[in-house]
């Protein structure tokens, strides 16, 4: 099987939906149904012009079975498979394929209806909008330790790239023209591919918003904590240098 596989089920794809939601999927058969179930229900609800892609990426189990049998459930879901498990990877691919006009990124443990929303009335004015973890209004039910990962990312973040920064990761609504735009210039995966998307759309004067959201794990963390630190810091500073050459290169 090649990387992507382009032979999903898709739905119509003539009419320009207002909403795509991506959703990278990886190992998730025993709650993808009933968390599908979960997000499709409210935009049905609310009336929401939307499509669902689920970004299926190097599952072992029956995700990706799942994900086909959801598709051909229903015409705005959209099954998408990529043979290595890359959550970056994913994310850009899905991202890429989408059709609406705001481009949504949820995870299928973290979705919320009403931020998309909110967050499209703000792509009128902006061209990116991220759920802040952080700024006042928002509420963190995660542990404190992953609280403090969140800030010392950020911090970070502030300090090698733009002090202005908040929240790369989670919950984020981007307008298509700026997915079509900035997505195929990045260079990073897994972790920090939405950061580096965030970073670029900064640089090139798309200005971004943070609204704030309730984050709460419904499950146990997929990766370590203490693993993942120093891959991320050594994604980062590839990119910080990525970067500086690029600047370099264009003066």
């Amino acid at each position: 099987m090649s990387d992507i596989d382009a032979s999903c089920t898709e739905g119509p794809t003539s009419d320009v939906p207002r909403y795509s939601i991506v959703i990278p999927i990886h190992n998730e058969a025993e709650c993808l149904r009933d968390e599908v179930a979960s997000v499709v229900g409210e935009l049905e609800t609310r009336g929401v012009d939307y499509e669902l892609l689920l970004a299926e990426n190097g599952s072992t189990d029956d995700t990706p079975g799942l994900a086909d049998s959801l598709a051909a459930g229903n015409p705005r879901i959209r099954a998408i498979h990529l043979s290595t498990p890359d959550y970056g990877l994913a994310m850009k691919t899905g991202m890429l394929a989408s059709r609406g006009d705001y481009v949504v990124n949820f995870d299928i443990d973290f979705h919320d209806v009403g931020f998309m929303l909110s967050a499209g009335d703000l792509l009128a004015s902006s061209g990116v909008v991220v759920g802040s973890k952080l700024m006042a209004g928002s509420e963190d039910k995660r542990s404190g330790a992953r609280h403090m990962v969140s800030l010392g990312f950020t911090t970070i973040l502030r300090f090698l790239f733009d002090p202005r920064m908040d929240d790369t990761h989670g919950m984020k609504a981007l307008r298509r023209e700026v997915v079509q735009r900035f997505a195929p210039r990045t260079v990073m995966s897994r972790d920090i591919w939405d950061t580096e998307l965030i970073i670029r759309a900064r640089r090139g004067g798309i200005v971004v918003k943070a609204l704030p959201v309730t984050v709460e794990e419904k499950r146990k963390p997929r990766s370590s904590i203490l693993r993942r630190i120093p891959r991320t810091m050594k994604g980062l500073l590839r990119l910080r240098v990525v970067l500086w050459r690029e600047g370099r290169a264009g003066s």
